[in-house]
Formats: structure tokens, C-alpha cells, sequence
């Protein structure tokens, strides 16, 4: 009788500690649950507090032209239209069937310069952007690969180097800003960002150099 009732409260005390872990368990995914929705939420809002009115994620103003952020959805560049910006810059290279109609109902226009996430830029993907930029009659622009995080990163990041001479740690800096760091697998984007600056300012030396030998 003594060992059969120590192994019944053997039992009940398995019980109620599988209880507790149950208990426990759902209480964690519970919180989890919540942190990611409130993320989500968060994220889906504007990134930048001055433009209440633009919905889209991760979006930020980087200069008097640059305008930057997340894919808008199709009810978006109407907003982007009230900034006064007139080009809209796609980097994916899988677009939305409703963007380039969206933007040119909206009266902007629309460029797509394809790249792959998670991969090495190609100097065409960059020399595309540059020219695109650098024409006056582009006007303010908007650029945006699916979560502005990482190609749209890497673009501003040559838009910095090439138009205010910013340094890599700043460059890196306002990468991080708008969420470069997040996610996996981007190495390869952060290695170009790196490559390109030694290499521009390798064009920047060589410039100089040739500039005092003219004198």
C-alpha cells in the first residue's frame, strides 16, 4: 500500500510540473506573440515623424531630393506625388503588377533597375542608378527595393559617396538607420559597400594626382 501511494505522488508531482512547463510555455509564446505584433505594427507605420501623412515603411528623407523606404502599396504614391518628388525608383526584381500603373496615374514616373537581394551589385546596376540621379530632370526621386533596408541601402550608400564624399562609417551609420542590419544573408551587399568606397576613393586619388601633374 506504502509504494503504491509513493508512486501515485510520484505521478501527481510529474503532473503538476508538466502543468507548470505547459503553463509556462504558453505564457512565453503569449509575450512573443505580443512583442511581434506591436512590431509589426510599429514597423508599418511611417519611419519618419515629419511625413504623418505617408504610410510607408521605412521611410525616410535623406536629402532635398532622396526619398527612400519600403514597396508602396498601391494606394501610396499619391503622398509621394504631395512631397513633390517625380520619380519613382524600383529595385526589384520582382515588381508589383500594380506599381508602374500606380505611379504614372499619380503623374510620376517610373524606372525599374532589377536586383537580386541578398546579392553583389553589378557596376551596370550601379552606373543605372547614378545616371538616373544625376539627371536634373529625374527632379526629387524615391527609391525603394521590398523593405528599403538593404539594396536601397546600398544604393544610398553610393549616392552618399559619390554626391556629399561621406566616409564609410558615416555611410554604414545612416545604412543602420533604416534597418541594413536586420535580417540574414547580406554580407555580400555589405562587402560591395566596402569594395566600392576603396575603390572610389582609389578614382579620387588617382584624380588628384593627375590634377597637380597638369599644373
Amino acid at each position: 500500500m506504502g509504494r503504491w501511494l509513493s508512486t501515485c505522488s510520484i505521478y501527481l508531482r510529474s503532473f503538476k510540473i508538466m502543468s507548470f512547463v505547459k503553463r509556462s510555455s504558453l505564457t512565453v509564446i503569449a509575450i512573443l506573440a505580443v512583442v511581434f505584433s506591436f512590431s509589426a505594427v510599429s514597423f508599418a507605420k511611417s519611419k519618419d515623424s515629419r511625413f504623418p501623412n505617408v504610410k510607408i515603411s521605412n521611410f525616410g528623407k535623406m536629402d532635398e531630393r532622396f526619398y527612400r523606404g519600403a514597396r508602396p502599396e498601391q494606394g501610396d504614391y499619391q503622398a509621394l506625388a504631395a512631397l513633390g518628388i517625380k520619380t519613382v525608383i524600383d529595385l526589384t526584381d520582382n515588381s508589383r503588377s500594380y506599381e508602374q500603373p500606380a505611379v504614372e496615374a499619380a503623374g510620376l514616373r517610373y524606372i525599374n533597375i532589377p536586383m537580386v537581394d541578398k546579392s553583389y551589385p553589378s557596376m551596370d546596376q550601379v552606373n543605372a542608378f547614378l545616371k538616373v540621379v544625376d539627371d536634373p530632370a529625374t527632379g526629387k526621386f524615391y527609391l525603394h527595393c521590398a523593405g528599403g533596408r538593404h539594396r536601397t541601402g546600398v544604393m544610398g550608400a553610393v549616392y552618399r559617396f559619390n554626391h556629399d564624399h561621406w566616409n564609410l562609417d558615416q555611410a554604414f551609420a545612416e545604412m543602420n538607420q533604416y534597418e541594413f542590419g536586420s535580417g540574414m544573408g547580406h554580407g555580400k551587399q555589405k562587402s560591395f559597400v566596402q569594395d566600392y568606397w576603396q575603390q572610389f576613393q582609389a578614382k579620387l586619388s588617382n584624380t588628384n594626382v593627375a590634377a597637380s601633374a597638369g599644373r
